[in-house]
């Protein structure tokens, strides 16, 4: 009985033991077993026909794709499509018709018939039905968005209900170091803590977020959780077939050297001599033309062949510049609509190719999240109708705090140039006085550019203007003007401002306190354009482009050559 008691008490012992251990070492849950998270509602309620899209982050879309009655593929609302994936097909809703733009073409779709006809009334079948009609609007294949873009499904898990995509061919995958093929060697965990729940268990996973002892992961049916990286394999790139076209681009052998010329009547055709008067290291000028002028894509034109034949005489292109700067337009009645689209692309060609020019730079400002999509339509057509005239076509953007809403990887698939507008950080009716273009804002623009756009075809624009402000103490109010590089430091100077250096903005900041207010400038000079214009080596970019001619310092020429 006692040597019975005794091997109870060690029995008892060594278990108490191994609890410690485990406890301390984090590893209870291997000697009791994983505890599994409940999963039961992790994507939440799907319809029988419906599954949820998981996106490459990891997020969920609130739309779900349907399999309509009769059909075996997935589809989602079109415009989900574009917004979610950047899918190329482009639904005329008007005319009820599916486009998609191809490099110097477009394809037209019927809903609820295979194939598509081309723009010489050609036939093509597919296997699929790329389009569909629902009484709620159009929707498109997701398995035919596979066929015409980089766009990757891992299929449709009908356990979960699930299908993960992805648009990015760089997405890194890892397997199992120890392969399990009865429950999977990765714990896919809540936390990135081995006492956290278990949500799957996987032989592979994608990689979301890579760690020093643990990685954010997902697995195939869209859970996202964390892995240690001693159960992962070194990363590899998902592979995937890339069935997006080819674009061929007309990309310079330098550096694009941009200064835009403003003119607001036909007038200022006759300043050419004067904007471009000690500009060394300009090659491009891109005077401002074009505008549009109402719905129907009716455009106003000051271009003139003359000005063209004097610019190339001094050894420049010129690329027209196209806006959307009047009032009376409604943007999206504008854009949405395929005719007006097609009106202003046609007499924007027509006027190119009269006066010569070079090519067109598209500056559509102030797009709203509900006309990003359209305004994408609107480069593809553009750039189909540039690239099939030999135009240089280039767009510009504004930083993209600004407008992530902006399709940049279209833009960058189909555009020459993209400019980004590294500027405007503070403007006329900002709630606080701040710098127009601090170093940090326009490294942070370019650096989230960069992620959509490839170097070689960015070209980062500088302010030649700087912003006086002044705060009345009386009543708070905040006044702001603008002025060129010459009269803010005229102005500087003639009120006998302090002066200093601030290195974090890679600016010199003028400031003067009165009884009556506060007067700040944060200045564009030579010391603030050095640094910015050392971003374009730094990031290896296609050049830089400046507004506006006229603004600037002569002397900032010279600079501006050494960089460029």
């Amino acid at each position: 009985m006692k040597k019975k008691l005794t091997v109870v008490v060690l029995a008892l012992c060594a278990a108490i033991v191994l609890l410690i251990v485990g406890i301390s070492t984090g590893s209870l849950e291997q000697l009791i077993g994983d505890k599994y998270a409940d999963v039961s509602d992790y994507f939440g309620n799907i319809a029988d026909n419906e599954a949820v899209l998981v996106l490459a982050d990891g997020e969920q879309a609130e739309i779900h794709a349907v399999r309509p009655e009769g059909q075996t593929e997935y589809y989602l609302p079109w415009e989900t499509a574009a917004v979610l994936l950047g899918s190329p097909l482009y639904v005329d809703e008007a005319n009820g018709r599916g486009m998609l733009a191809r490099p110097e073409e477009i394809w037209y779709f019927t809903p609820g018939t295979a194939g598509y006809d081309t723009q010489d009334g050609q036939h093509v079948d597919t296997d699929s039905v790329a389009l569909i009609q629902k009484d709620d609007g159009f929707y498109v294949s997701l398995e035919y968005l596979t066929k015409v873009m980089d766009l990757y499904l891992d299929g449709v898990h009908e356990d979960t209900k699930t299908v993960v995509v992805f648009t990015d061919p760089a997405q890194s995958t890892a397997r199992a170091v120890s392969p399990d093929d009865k429950e999977g060697g990765i714990r896919v965990r809540t936390e990135s803590s081995r006492k956290a729940d278990v949500l799957k268990k996987t032989n592979e996973v994608y990689v979301l977020e890579s760690g020093e002892e643990w990685s954010r992961v997902m697995t195939s049916e869209g859970y996202v959780g964390y892995a240690e990286n001693a159960d992962l394999s070194e990363t590899s790139q998902l592979a995937f077939t890339q069935n997006g076209p080819e674009y061929s681009s007309l990309i310079r052998d330098h550096k694009i050297c941009l200064g835009w010329h403003q003119m607001s009547t036909a007038s200022g055709n006759d300043t050419l001599a004067e904007r471009i008067s000690g500009a060394q290291g300009l090659n491009v000028i891109s005077p401002t033309w074009f505008f549009v002028t109402d719905d129907k894509g009716n455009i106003s034109s000051f271009a003139s062949a003359a000005y063209v034949q004097q610019a190339h005489g001094a050894g420049l292109e010129v690329w027209g510049l196209i806006d959307n700067f009047t009032n009376q337009i409604d943007d999206k009645a504008f854009m949405s609509n395929t005719e007006a689209r097609t009106n202003m692309i046609t007499q924007l060609i027509s006027a190119a190719k009269d006066c010569g020019m070079d090519g067109i730079n598209l500056d559509f400002e102030s797009i709203k999240e509900d006309e990003a999509i359209h305004y994408t339509q609107l480069v593809r057509e553009l750039s189909i109708a540039c690239r099939k005239n030999g135009l240089v076509f280039s767009v510009d953007d504004p930083v993209p705090t600004f407008s992530s809403h902006y399709n940049r990887r279209a833009q960058g698939q189909v555009a020459d140039y993209v400019i980004m507008m590294g500027y405007d950080e503070h403007f006329s009716g900002s709630d606080t006085a701040g710098s127009n273009a601090s170093l940090s804002f326009v490294e942070t623009g370019i650096q989230d550019t960069l992620k959509e756009v490839p170097a070689n075809k960015l070209i980062s624009a500088m302010p030649f203007y700087t912003r006086l402000w002044i705060e009345s103490y009386e009543n708070g109010s905040l006044e702001c003007q603008t002025l060129s590089m010459t009269d803010a430091n005229a102005y500087a100077k003639d009120k006998q401002m302090e002066i200093y250096w601030d290195a974090a903005l890679g600016q010199n900041v003028a400031e003067l306190d009165t009884e009556e207010n506060l007067q700040k400038m944060w200045l564009e000079d030579e010391q603030s354009l050095t640094e910015k214009l050392k971003l374009i080596d730094t990031y290896q970019l296609a050049g830089g482009a400046f507004w506006k001619l006229g603004f600037e310092d002569k002397s900032v020429w010279s600079l501006i050559a050494q960089h460029i």
